[in-house]
């Protein structure tokens, strides 16, 4: 029913709603795709954090943190109106804890139209427009944020595909800042909030390799972006414990490195380099620099607190893949400008996340 990855031509212009739905199922099994939103936001000068997530599968029995997911997603319908089986999760940190809402077995329901779009699930509520995005997850009474924010367009949007073979690659949608306001209802209470948002949308038909990835968000609307995946002993981890003798034992693959200072176009720096150092609490920080012709980039952050999403899968042996979150700060900024001048600066004004995943799950 769908375009698979190797006959998809990548849009000039990214357009979430033409490209966001229907969900973009390979041709070759093993495809997993997910939609994985940030909700980044201060209150009382403490910043805090909401990830709401839903995905599928094309490939059945996967528990995550304990939960069987066990159903393949089993799309049924037309590309205009469709539905399928997946998973939705959610956590909000609230500066000082984590909230975490259990991963739960879903049925999604679609509707792709020219200018609009729709998803429904018990816990995932989505409408697009042309001029609005509203996006409600809810878990009975333990979470419900209920946002809305004005329909992004280029060039906080964008739309990337990285084959690895001829057939297999991951394609991703983003959307990189946004400012959303709506309500929030926690066991911290119920309020009003506004912040910032974050969005990706991935479909991949590769075994899950390791990574390191970060978002941090300025108040002024300022971002930057990193990722790297690697190869090393740490696809072989069978716990989500931190080992630090093993951070610099790793093979690092691609390397992105994009900061986007407010009103400029994205930087999109080269001879990147990375460092993962240990914190006093035992926790990973990173350390992130590149260069861009004349221009430079280093940027040093430290993690605050962890959660992790464990899957396991019996593929030739039992696999296990840990996907570790750190709500984090920016400890230091520099930046290096075309004129040699530098611009130096503390995380007062960032918020933002990292990820640092091990081990190995076949599809």
């Amino acid at each position: 029913m769908f375009e698979p990855i190797d006959k998809y031509t990548i849009p000039e212009v990214p357009d979430i709603i033409r490209d966001f739905p229907p969900a973009r199922m390979f041709s070759k099994k093993g495809s997993f795709v997910w939609w994985w939103w940030m909700f980044m936001f201060e209150e009382d000068g403490v910043k805090k954090q909401i990830v709401a997530f839903w995905t599928t599968k094309s490939y059945k029995n996967v528990g995550v943190n304990g939960v069987n997911w066990q159903l393949r997603a089993g799309v049924d319908g037309t590309p205009e109106k469709f539905n399928y089986h997946g998973m939705s999760t959610a956590w909000y940190y609230n500066g000082e804890t984590f909230q975490e809402i259990e991963p739960r077995n879903d049925v999604f329901f679609t509707i792709a139209k020219k200018d609009e779009m729709q998803v429904d699930s018990e816990d995932v509520h989505l409408t697009a427009n042309r001029e609005t995005i509203a996006l409600r997850f809810h878990r009975k009474d333990e979470l419900d944020i209920d946002v809305e924010f004005a329909y992004p367009v280029s060039p906080i949007v964008g739309y990337k595909r990285t084959l690895l073979t001829k057939k297999m690659g991951f394609d991703q949608q983003k959307i990189y800042y946004g400012n959303f306001s709506g309500k929030l209802a926690a066991k911290d209470g119920t309020r009003n909030l506004k912040g910032s948002i974050y969005m990706q949308h991935i479909c991949l038909n590769t075994p899950a390799l390791p990574w390191l990835w970060g978002v941090f968000h300025r108040n002024d609307g300022s971002y930057f972006t990193y990722f790297t995946s690697y190869l090393g002993r740490h696809m072989f981890r069978r716990n989500a414990k931190c080992k630090p003798k093993w951070d610099s034992k790793m093979k690092l693959l691609n390397k992105n490195l994009n900061y986007t200072p407010k009103g400029e176009k994205t930087k999109r720096f080269k001879h990147v380099r990375y460092r993962v150092f240990r914190q006093e609490n035992g926790m990973p920080g990173f350390e992130v620099s590149g260069e861009l012709d004349s221009e430079k980039l280093l940027v040093k952050v430290k993690t605050v607190a962890k959660t992790t999403y464990t899957f396991s899968r019996w593929k030739f042996w039992r696999n296990r893949f840990f996907y570790n979150e750190f709500p984090s700060e920016v400890v230091e900024l520099e930046y290096t400008d075309k004129t040699g001048k530098i611009h130096k600066e503390t995380g007062e004004d960032w918020n933002g996340n990292c990820e640092y995943s091990w081990g190995t799950l076949l599809n």
